[in-house]
């Protein structure tokens, strides 16, 4: 369950367990990680992924901005202005009334957007969309219609050329529902993974104190004993070891610095769970028994933890970006959180609960999430805290209500020790 390295330019293609419903055994041969004993041997990890280093590999989102909203006519009254007069329909489709008031309110994001109003108008008047049951339409509406670029852009700019297309079209009623339904089961316009937005969480850093270095012998990184450099990163009164190698390419791995900027961009629940952090030296070891397990050949690790609160962080070429560290770090600290509570295994009975949110919200946060539960925990609680406090969040927590009443339910609790 990791990530691995894209070809250049290229997001990763994260591939599923087919069907595998519980996490793959950890290698036999794995290393037992440094100062602390794990309570586990299992370490879940994320691929390394290009897909947050170049926006050309990202889904394009319908624009928003002025120059779309020149386009939209003028309608009278606030719902029907929100629905840009040239993309409204000559005649309001008959839908139920709870599934129009939640087309009106997505209509009403988009004042300046009239490329959206007509993907969303065009949406509620296919005989497609009108066959869907009432709370399918209300999943795709609440999934394609909101302004968040994370999912809800990508999914309608895809939604638009699907209806556009002569397969659609042409097609009749029936059909046409089974292709929205399908588009809505299958979300091809899902990212690869959770990756936030460039600078998502420069506000959200605390400031840091760095003690050390001081030099130490034979730490057990994942790659083997090795002479290390340790700094203590001081966050919020809480001090977390790091410990790098004396030998490292400065090109592939994190300095203590970057490292440093992304547990203090952790939320204070996230960096609670953070015992220590390894950067290695050399790639995980274990890479190779992940590669035959997902039959990829270029399997990489990016990080990896595990319920001991021990964060593993491996080299990149090119380096992955700060903004990727920050994210990728708090998808840890979630496997970290998950095992505490529901342990380390999804066919426990304790996963029961998450697995049926998974089941009843329906949309996934990233192709990644549907790896396992234990993924999709992380994916979820990375978008969580990406949103959480902004305008977006109203738009993702309606797409995922059930896992994030979860996760608001965890982070009220005390940790588990």
């Amino acid at each position: 369950m990791t990530r691995r390295i894209g070809g250049a330019g290229t997001g990763p293609s994260p591939l599923s367990r087919s069907a595998r419903t519980t996490p793959p055994p950890a290698p036999k041969g794995a290393l037992k990680n440094t100062a602390a004993t794990a309570s586990t041997n299992l370490r879940e990890a994320r691929y390394e992924s290009r897909f947050e280093e170049t926006d050309a590999a990202r889904p394009k989102p319908q624009a928003e901005g002025a120059k779309a909203g020149a386009k939209a006519g003028a309608r009278a009254g606030a719902k029907a202005g929100a629905r840009a007069g040239a993309a409204a329909p000559k005649e309001a489709p008959k839908l139920p009334a709870d599934v129009r008031k939640t087309l009106d309110q997505q209509l009403a994001l988009h004042p300046k957007n009239s490329a959206a109003c007509k993907t969303l108008n065009a949406l509620a008047a296919s005989p497609g969309f009108q066959g869907m049951k009432e709370a399918d339409q209300q999943k795709l509406l609440k999934y394609v219609g909101g302004t968040n670029l994370d999912l809800s852009g990508p999914a309608r700019s895809a939604l638009d050329k699907k209806l556009g297309s002569d397969a659609f079209k042409k097609a009749d009623a029936g059909k046409q529902t089974a292709q929205l339904q399908k588009f809505l089961t299958d979300q091809p316009a899902t990212p690869d993974v959770v990756a936030p937005q460039k600078d998502a969480f420069k506000d959200k850093r605390l400031p840091y104190k760095l003690h050390g270095p001081s030099n130490v012998k034979d730490i057990a990184f994942q790659g083997g004993k090795a002479d290390a450099v340790k700094y203590e990163v001081e966050v919020d009164g809480k001090k977390i070891p790091v410990y790098l190698p004396k030998k490292a390419d400065k090109t592939s791995t994190h300095s203590i610095d970057e490292v440093a900027k992304g547990l203090a961009a952790l939320p204070k629940s996230s960096r609670a769970l953070v015992k220590e952090v390894l950067v290695e030296g050399k790639p995980n070891p274990d890479d190779a028994y992940w590669a035959k397990e997902y039959n990829d050949p270029n399997f990489s690790s990016y990080m990896t933890a595990g319920a001991d609160g021990v964060i593993n962080v491996y080299p990149s070429k090119p380096k992955q970006s700060q903004d990727y560290l920050d994210g990728t770090m708090i998808h840890e600290t979630g496997h970290t959180l998950s095992i505490k509570q529901w342990g380390d295994s999804d066919s426990d009975k304790r996963w029961d609960g998450w697995k049926a949110a998974i089941k009843s919200d329906g949309i996934v946060p990233s192709k990644y999430a549907k790896a396992a539960p234990g993924e999709d925990f992380g994916e979820t609680l990375q978008l969580y805290q990406q949103v959480k406090g902004t305008p977006k969040e109203a738009e993702v927590r309606a797409m995922m209500p059930e896992r994030f009443k979860i996760i608001d339910s965890l982070l009220a609790e005390k940790p588990k020790p």
